[in-house]
């Protein structure tokens, strides 16, 4: 549920406007940047769960 969740962030989550700000982007480049980064993250963790899941 949280690697869903992750993937599927948008504009208004405040870790989005964090980024945005101390990586110096404005906020079109930050969208792009955060909608990529996000959704790797998310597929990561989809990944890495069903690669556990045998195991538990």
């Amino acid at each position: 549920m949280g690697a869903g969740a992750l993937a599927l962030s948008h504009i208004n989550d405040a870790g989005f406007w964090m980024f945005t700000k101390l990586a110096g982007l404005d906020v079109a480049a930050g969208l792009r940047t955060w909608t990529v980064l996000t959704t790797v993250m998310g597929c990561a963790g989809f990944a890495l769960t069903a690669a556990l899941w045998p195991l538990v």
